[in-house]
C-alpha cells in the first residue's frame, strides 16, 4: 500500500479532530464548552490555531472525551505531514480503516509495536509517556531524565515504562496531580492532549549552566556509573540515543557521557555533546588492554598522545606472497584544523598540556598501580595475539589499546576543545592477567581527582572568555524547513560529493560543527548532500548531526572503494545488501614468539541502538534497507560503465594493498569492496531508526592491478542520483 505525501498546507487544512467522523467547528479558537478560565483554555486555543486539533460542527471541543490510540497516532501522523508508508502488520487494522496510514507510520517510526494496534482503546498516561519520549527521538528533540522518587503511585507504573514516565515528567511533557500521584492507568482526555501538544512544541531540554562543563566519557557502565553517582544535583539527558548526566563536582559543572563502544559511536556522541553542552574540556577514560611490557593490570596511562592503530596503509604485495603484518606505514585520520581551515590528516593527537599537568599533579594519590604518560591506541579490534600487541607497541609506541580515545580526540580537535585520554589496564595478555572489573571504578576515582585538580589549578582562575557558556550550537543558529524529511546523500571527499551538490536545485549551504552540507531539491523532493570527511569517527559525527538537524527520511552513503571480490573491476558498483566493520574482530590468543596469524580471528561486530531492547546491541552485519535497495536495482539499466551487483561493503580506517589480505577478507567476511565510511553511517542510521543503503564504486582493484581512476567518483554520484530518483518515485512522490 503506497501512500502519497500530502503538502503541508493541505495537511493543516484537514480536520485534525481526533475522530474520523468529527467535523471542524467554524472557529478555531473559541468553543462552547471551553471556559475562558479553564486550565486548558490556552492549550486548546494553541492547538486549534496550529491546526493540530479542531472541534465539532456543534461548536464544541469535547475536552473531557477520551483519546484512543488511533486518534493519537492519527494526530501525530498528520502533524508530520502524512508521510508515505507501507502497510502495517498489525492484525487488527483493516486496510481501508481511516487510521490505517497512521498505524503504518507509527509502526515504521517505532512508536507502536506488537501484533495488535488496539486503535479503539483509550491511551493510558503511562503508555503516552513512552509514545511521547519515542516521538521526541523521532523528530530529533532531546529529552531530560527525571526521578520517580516523589511520585506517590510510582509502584503502579509498569516497570518497562518507568524510565519513559520519569523522562516525560523531567522534561515537562507531562505533569502529575495534586498529592504527588501520576495515575499511570488513567486514560488521556482531549484537554490533556491539547496541553501536552503545546508542551511538546515548547520542549526545552537545554543545558543552562553559566559555565562550560567538563565532559567525562566512558563507554560502559563500569566506566561511567561511579562518575555519574559522584555528581551533585544530577540531571539525565538523552541526545540521539546516547546517555548523558549533568551536575556539579567540586563546585564546577561536569557532564558524564556514556559514548557506547567503538569509533563511530564515540564520534557521534562527542559531536552531539559539543553542540549541546559546549564543554570546556574533555577527558575520555576507561579500561584497556596492555601493550607496553612494563605495565600491568591497574596501571594507568595518561595519553600524552593517542592514535588510531588501524589507520595504516599496507605496502603492496602480490597474490600468493602472504600477509606481512609489519609491512605498514602509518596513515593517520582527519580532523579539522582551524588554521588550515580544512580537515588535515594526523597520525597522533596530542593530549592537552593543562589537563596532562593536572593528571600528573595527582598521580601520587593513586595507590593501586603506577601512573605513566604514554600513547593510547584506539581501534574497533580486540587483540589477543601477544606478538601483535608487541608490534603495535613498537610501531606506534602504544602503551595500551581500546576502542574510543582517538575518535574522541579527533572530534575535540575538530571543535578546538582541550582533550586528554586516560586509560587503566584492565588486563594484559602479555602477562596472562585477565580482565578485572574493579579497574573501571579505580580509573573513575582517579579521573575525578584529575577533574578536581584541573578545576582548582586552572578553571577557577581562567578568564570568563574561556569558561562562560555563551556559545550557540550550530544546530540552533541555522534553520531548515522540515516540512518534508529529506533524503540524505553522503560522500567523504570532493570527488564523491560535488556532482550531487551541483545537481540540486536552490541549494543552500550549511555547516554543522565543521562538516559541510548542501540542501536543495532533486526531482522535486528535498535532498541534502553531506561531506562526511574520511573515516569512522568523522562519519559517525557528521551523520548524527545530520539526523538531529535535517531529520532525513532515508540515507545513502556512497563513494569510491577498492576491490576485494575477484569478479569485480574498476567502475563496477556494489549495492550494500550488507555492510561490515572489517576491523571489528577478535583474535584468538597466542603466546609470545608464536607470530601473528591474520586468519585466526572471528568477526566481533559493533554496537547500535536497538529500540526493542532500549540498549545498544552488537551486530556484525548491517542490512541495507529493502526499499532503497529496490530503487538502486531499478536504476541499474541506466548505468553503462560497469556491472551493478549486490554485495557486502567492508569498512575500516585501514588501507589494504596486500592482495592475499583482500582475498582473505572476501573469503571470511564476504566483503566485495573496502572503504572507510559505510558501516559507520549504517550504525548511526540503525541507532536513529532511519532507512539506509551503502553504494560503492570500485575506483581501483589491486587484485587486477587496476590503479585509482578519479572518474569513478562522478560515475558513482550519477548512479546514486538515479537511485534517489527511483526512490522518490516509488516511495515519496
Amino acid at each position: 500500500m503506497k501512500r502519497k505525501l500530502l503538502a503541508l498546507f493541505l495537511t493543516l487544512s484537514m480536520a485534525l479532530s481526533l475522530s474520523a467522523a468529527a467535523l471542524a467547528a467554524e472557529s478555531s479558537d473559541t468553543f462552547s464548552d471551553v471556559g475562558e478560565n479553564s486550565w486548558y483554555a490556552g492549550a486548546v486555543a494553541y492547538v486549534s490555531g496550529k491546526g493540530y486539533m479542531n472541534g465539532y460542527a456543534d461548536g464544541s471541543f469535547a475536552p473531557g472525551a477520551t483519546v484512543t490510540y488511533a486518534q493519537l497516532y492519527q494526530t501525530l501522523y498528520q502533524i508530520q505531514g502524512s508521510p508515505s508508508t507501507e502497510s502495517s502488520t498489525f492484525t487488527d487494522v483493516p486496510e481501508n480503516s481511516w487510521y490505517a496510514d497512521a498505524a503504518a507510520w507509527a509502526q515504521s517510526a517505532g512508536l507502536a509495536e506488537g501484533k495488535a494496534f488496539n486503535g479503539s482503546s483509550g491511551v493510558t498516561r503511562e503508555s503516552l509517556a513512552k509514545i511521547l519520549v519515542d516521538y521526541a527521538g523521532y523528530v530529533g528533540r532531546s529529552v531530560k531524565g527525571g526521578s520517580l522518587e516523589d511520585v506517590a503511585d510510582s509502584d503502579e507504573i509498569d516497570a518497562a515504562l518507568t524510565a519513559a514516565v520519569a523522562s516525560a515528567l523531567g522534561t515537562g511533557l507531562m505533569s502529575g496531580y495534586a498529592g504527588g500521584s501520576f495515575r499511570p492507568g488513567e486514560t488521556l482526555t482531549r484537554a490533556q492532549l491539547a496541553q501536552i501538544l503545546q508542551n511538546f512544541d515548547a520542549l526545552d531540554a537545554s543545558y543552562d549552566s553559566e559555565q562550560r562543563p567538563i565532559l567525562l566519557q566512558g563507554a560502559m557502565t563500569i566506566e561511567t556509573q561511579d562518575m555519574m553517582d559522584a555528581l551533585t544535583d544530577p540531571v539525565s539527558y538523552r541526545l540521539g540515543q546516547w546517555d548523558y548526566v549533568a551536575g556539579t563536582y567540586a563546585g564546577y559543572p561536569v557532564v558524564v557521557c556514556r559514548t557506547e563502544q567503538g569509533m563511530a559511536n564515540t564520534g557521534a556522541s562527542t559531536a552531539l555533546a559539543m553542540e549541546f553542552f559546549h564543554p570546556v574540556a574533555v577527558i575520555n577514560q576507561g579500561t584497556s588492554g596492555g601493550h607496553d611490557p612494563d605495565l600491568h593490570t591497574f596501571d594507568i596511562v595518561l595519553g600524552k598522545q593517542s592514535t588510531n592503530y588501524s589507520a595504516w596503509k599496507s605496502k603492496p604485495s602480490a597474490k600468493g606472497a602472504g600477509v606481512d603484518y609489519k609491512a605498514l606505514e602509518q596513515n593517520g585520520v582527519y580532523a579539522y584544523d582551524k588554521d588550515e581551515k580544512t580537515f588535515v590528516k594526523e597520525v597522533y593527537h596530542a593530549g592537552d598540556a593543562k589537563l596532562l599537568a593536572a593528571a600528573n599533579a595527582v598521580k601520587d594519590s593513586y595507590t593501586q598501580g603506577s601512573v605513566v604518560e604514554g600513547t593510547i591506541s584506539s581501534c574497533d579490534a580486540w587483540n589477543n595475539q601477544i606478538d601483535r600487541m608487541l608490534f603495535l607497541h613498537e610501531f606506534y609506541g602504544s602503551s595500551c589499546e581500546e576502542m574510543e580515545t582517538d575518535a574522541a580526540a579527533q572530534i575535540c580537535k575538530t571543535y578546538d576543545v582541550p582533550f586528554l585520554g586516560i586509560r587503566i589496564l584492565s588486563n594484559t595478555g602479555i602477562y596472562g592477567e585477565n580482565f578485572d572489573p574493579a579497574t573501571g571504578p579505580a580509573c573513575q576515582a582517579f579521573v575525578l581527582d584529575v577533574v578536581e585538580q584541573y578545576i582548582a589549578s586552572y578553571l577557577k582562575t581562567a578568564p570568563d572568555s574561556a569558561t562562560a557558556n555563551t556559545a550557540k550550537s550550530s544546530l540552533e543558529t541555522q534553520s531548515y524547513d522540515k516540512t518534508l524529511r529529506p533524503i540524505l546523500l553522503e560522500g567523504a571527499m570532493t570527488i564523491e560529493s560535488d556532482d550531487m551538490i551541483a545537481a540540486l536545485s536552490d541549494a543552500k549551504e550549511y555547516t554543522l560543527g565543521q562538516w559541510r552540507y548542501a540542501a536543495g531539491t532533486y526531482e522535486g523532493y528535498p535532498v541534502v548532500v553531506c561531506r562526511t570527511e574520511q573515516g569512522l569517527a568523522n562519519t559517525g559525527a557528521s551523520t548524527a548531526l545530520a539526523m538531529e538537524f535535517f531529520h532525513p527520511v532515508a540515507v545513502i552513503n556512497q563513494g569510491t572503494s577498492g576491490g576485494h571480490d575477484p569478479d569485480l573491476h574498476t567502475f563496477d558498483i556494489v549495492l550494500g545488501k550488507q555492510s561490515v566493520n572489517s576491523t571489528a574482530w577478535k583474535t584468538e590468543a597466542s603466546e609470545k614468539g608464536a607470530g601473528v596469524d591474520y586468519t585466526a580471528f572471528e568477526m566481533n561486530g559493533v554496537y547500535a541502538y536497538d529500540k526493542s531492547k532500549d540498549t545498544f546491541v552488537q551486530s556484525v552485519y548491517y542490512d541495507g534497507d529493502a526499499g532503497l535497495l529496490a530503487a538502486a536495482n531499478a536504476a541499474k539499466p541506466a548505468y553503462t560503465k560497469g556491472s551493478v551487483v549486490e554485495g557486502v561493503i567492508g569498512t575500516s580506517d585501514e588501507w589494504n594493498n596486500q592482495i592475499d589480505r583482500m582475498l582473505y577478507l572476501h573469503e571470511t567476511a564476504g566483503t566485495s569492496v573496502e572503504e572507510m565510511e559505510t558501516n559507520a553511517a549504517a550504525q548511526i542510521c540503525r541507532t536513529y531508526g532511519v532507512p539506509y543503503l551503502g553504494i560503492r564504486i570500485l575506483s581501483n582493484t589491486g587484485i587486477h592491478g587496476e590503479d585509482f581512476d578519479p572518474a569513478s567518483g562522478p560515475a558513482c554520484q550519477a548512479f546514486v542520483l538515479e537511485t534517489a530518483k527511483q526512490y522518490i518515485k516509488a516511495n515519496l512522490a
